[in-house]
């Protein structure tokens, strides 16, 4: 059988007050106790029982820890008071451990449950015995002896007369030394002197006085003490002596120390994190706006950062954010603030600033110090800045509008090439709604039947026929302009919405071309060609979708023609491989498009059999005027041989760049020459037997 222990849960869940109750059993207590969910059903608890212990969640529907705790105080009990929550934040915590809580532990994890039970009921009965003691000072010198409180008496200005055992040992100073010294000479700062001053003067008008100190032992160590100071006075009610009590909270003070700073401070680098960093700018902005000047925001962002992580590992990048943080630090004034937001982004906070000047000087010192290698596991990497500025007022009135347009003044500087700083401007912020409108506007062009399909014919450069057709999207505007694939499908990969689109374009396009692709007949069936997004082809089960499409159209898998980009082979995903080989297995086409402008390897190619090979227009426009695009196209087109592709020359737009490809070896060709992209409808007189 355990040791008895009176438990009182302030507590609305009766399974974990259960747990809690499992896990002192096997602690070894014997634990009797009472569950209670309100402020009157705890009144009336620690009046009718006596208990050992309160274990308290931090919020309760009707009820919280810290009205809990005042209750407790209310009462006149002193009882260990232990705090339990999932999630709370640590300033709140740090709040109610100053209020009088003696501890707080996670209910994620129990472990440290028993050991600071065990503590806080040796920590009750050592107060318990320290009131004692006080409360026998007055008459009983030889209590004061053995109190495991440090006691001390001074005379009515304060000069000491008596020190016990226990302030011999938290000092170092032996009871000799100390007597005849003021109470505030083992102080350590002004701030503490200032306190005592305030303690002499409530003692001597007859008040009880309480607070912390911090001390400096005669070994030069620092500790805290927290002190309750009393009157004696005379039978003329005079104070002629005071009684000081002196409680070490060094580790208490470490403990609250150690979660304020996990609450302000960015652990890796030391820096202010982002909830300080806000603290400090909304003071900046209340200063500046008293004061009548000028404050900035400096927001940094590594620029390739994730190369570095990606080559090297995070344990690297951590030692590159560390330096990053050093360099910051050297570019900046006294009073200033730098913190760490999270990854590779920085913020600087500039409280006050003469002229804009001042402020470009100082980021032009940062993108200096980022000019400089960084040296990691003894080689050589270039890390560079980009650099976004937002001055107060006139790039926002508050705080969080001031951050926000600083970080969109850094995304215009990557977007100039990176390297380099640029501040705020209204050209930012409009440039930012026109494309949130876009975005929304673009989030919904499918369910609104805004996309449209335009087929450009592809012909045989041999026999001057079309032999299919590639189906390209446009999206139809308000004011009733087609936009093509450039101006918004880079933006739908951002938002993660281009495969909805490409959903819609394999399904629209095998619906409206299958009609057409028929017509041609059978002597020489024509393909449908169409672009896949890296996206759709990591999709599981993409080539099931391809089946149900061609076998709800009837079109046979050899007339679809399936378009993707040197950047999805390079990527070698997994699903990427097994969605491509389902595919060939089907029989769809596979086609490599704008060819030469990635990063593919004859390896690439020769892993999927792929049966097209398409030339981009940027090397067809060039073959007339650079006789090394000649050398080069021609280059591609025997490689292709080799690997038994057909090669199509895309953006044909002269009949001299439709002559050349042809005499290099290029089997089809499409472009502004031989076909516009138009209209399924306005293809049916070019693809028909008898138009042909």
């Amino acid at each position: 059988m355990g040791k008895l222990l009176k438990v009182l849960y302030v507590e609305d869940s009766a399974a974990d007050a259960e747990l809690v109750g499992l896990e002192l059993r096997r602690g070894g207590f014997a634990p009797d106790g009472l569950r209670v969910e309100t402020r009157d059903q705890m009144v009336s608890a620690l009046r009718r029982s006596a208990w050992d212990l309160i274990l308290c969640d931090y919020s309760l529907p009707q009820f919280s820890a810290e009205e809990a705790l005042n209750t407790l105080h209310n009462s006149g009990l002193d009882l260990p008071f232990i705090i339990t929550s999932g999630a709370v934040e640590a300033e709140d915590v740090v709040n109610l451990l100053k209020q009088g809580a003696h501890d707080f532990m996670s209910k994620e994890s129990y472990a440290r449950l028993i050991p600071a039970i065990e503590r806080e009921l040796r920590d009750a009965e050592v107060r318990r015995l320290r009131r004692q003691a006080e409360d026998k000072v007055r008459i009983l010198s030889r209590a004061v002896e053995q109190s495991p409180v440090a006691v001390v008496i001074s005379d009515a200005q304060g000069v000491i007369e008596y020190v016990n055992p226990r302030f011999e040992q938290a000092t170092g100073y032996t009871a000799e030394e100390a007597i005849g010294q003021e109470l505030g000479f083992t102080l350590l700062d002004e701030d503490s002197a200032q306190a005592m001053r305030e303690l002499l003067a409530s003692v001597q008008n007859g008040r009880e006085w309480r607070g912390e100190f911090c001390h400096k032992h005669r070994d030069g160590q620092l500790f805290w003490e927290f002190v309750h100071a009393s009157p004696l006075n005379n039978d003329q009610g005079q104070p002629t002596h005071f009684v000081i009590v002196k409680e070490d909270i060094t580790v208490r003070r470490s403990y609250e120390e150690q979660l304020l700073r996990q609450a302000h401070y960015d652990h890796l680098t030391g820096l202010a994190n982002r909830a300080l960093m806000v603290d400090r700018l909304t003071v900046a902005v209340a200063s500046a706006q008293r004061h009548q000047h000028l404050a900035a925001l400096l927001f940094i962002d590594l620029d390739h950062f994730k190369n570095v992580n990606d080559s090297l590992g995070h344990s690297i990048g951590d030692a590159l954010l560390t330096k990053a943080a050093g360099r910051l630090s050297a570019c900046i004034r006294g009073g200033d603030t730098l913190a760490r937001m999270g990854g590779d982004e920085f913020v600087i906070v500039l409280p006050e600033v003469g002229s804009a000047l001042e402020v470009q000087q100082i980021a032009e010192k940062i993108i200096d110090a980022f000019a400089r290698s960084f040296t990691l596991i003894g080689r050589e990497y270039f890390v560079t800045a980009s650099v976004g500025i937002a001055l107060y007022p006139q790039d926002g009135e508050n705080p969080h509008l001031i951050l926000r347009n600083a970080d969109l003044a850094m995304y215009k500087a990557k977007d100039l090439g990176r390297n380099q700083f640029h501040f705020f401007t209204e050209d930012i912020n409009t440039q930012l709604m026109q494309r949130l409108e876009l975005e929304t506007r673009l989030r919904h062009a499918v369910k609104r039947r805004e996309l449209e399909l335009h087929y450009q014919p592809i012909f045989n450069l041999q026999t001057q026929k079309i032999v299919g057709i590639e189906a390209l999207v446009r999206w139809r505007q308000p004011d009733g302009s087609l936009w093509a694939p450039n101006r918004f499908i880079p933006q739908a990969e951002d938002m993660s919405i281009v495969a909805e689109i490409d959903n819609w374009v394999l399904s629209q396009a095998c619906t409206e071309a299958a009609p057409l692709l028929k017509a041609g007949g059978d002597a020489s069936p024509m393909r449908l060609a169409l672009n896949v997004s890296a996206t759709q082809l990591q999709v599981p089960g993409f080539d099931r979708q391809v089946t149900e499409q061609l076998a709800m159209s009837g079109l046979v898998p050899a007339q679809l023609e399936l378009e993707v980009t040197e950047r999805v082979l390079v990527d070698d995903d997994e699903q990427t491989q097994r969605n491509m080989n389902a595919l060939c297995e089907l029989g769809v086409r596979l086609s490599i498009d704008d060819f030469g402008t990635g990063y593919s390897s004859l390896g690439y190619l020769q892993k999927y059999p792929f049966k097209t090979l398409k030339i981009d227009r940027s090397f067809v426009s060039q073959i007339i005027e650079n006789p090394h695009t000649g050398k080069l196209v021609e280059t591609i087109v025997v490689m292709a041989r080799g690997l038994d592709l057909e090669v199509v020359a895309e953006g044909v737009e002269t009949e001299e760049q439709r002559q050349r490809v042809a005499e290099l070896g290029c089997d089809q060709a499409q472009g502004y020459l031989l076909g516009y992209p138009v209209p399924i409808a306005e293809l049916y007189h070019r693809i028909t037997p008898k138009a042909q």
